[in-house]
């Protein structure tokens, strides 16, 4: 992601999507399917005005509604994430269909997909050489990060 990339997810305003569209999902699928957002703004576009422990969940719900998926996980569990900060980032993407979505749906949720024929089709560029078992490897240490 370049620089320009960053302010400009920074600065981002989901009410400001121009597709006639307001939705978070209309804005994920406009960047390709896969964006970075912050927590501060996923609270901004509940119309929370504090991100406590409790919005999290509200967050999912509201996500998972709309069809999108997002990583690390942990950063939505009250339980994991305590003290939750605006700042923090998360990875929201389009439950799609593509092989993006169901190599990181297949990664993040293991037991209800076929992991390795989701990292198969994966193969490309300099992971070609990689065995699927490397792949998930890689992939989650990507998710958790």
């Amino acid at each position: 992601m370049s620089d320009e990339d960053a302010i400009r997810d920074e600065d981002f305003e989901f009410e400001d999507v121009d597709d006639g569209n307001d939705s978070l999902a209309a804005h994920v699928s406009a960047e390709g399917g896969l964006i970075e957002t912050t927590l501060g703004a996923l609270r901004e576009e509940l119309g929370y005005k504090k991100l406590g422990r409790w919005v999290l969940e509200e967050v999912e719900e509201y996500l998972t509604s709309q069809k999108l998926g997002f990583f690390p996980v942990w950063k939505l569990r009250p339980e994991a994430n305590t003290e939750p900060r605006k700042e923090q980032r998360l990875w929201v993407y389009a439950l799609d269909g593509s092989t993006r979505a169901q190599v990181i749906t297949a990664v993040l949720h293991p037991e209800d997909h076929d992991v390795f024929a989701a990292l198969d089709g994966l193969v490309a560029g300099r992971h070609q050489a990689l065995l699927p078992q490397q792949k998930l490897d890689l992939i989650r240490e990507i998710a958790n990060s």
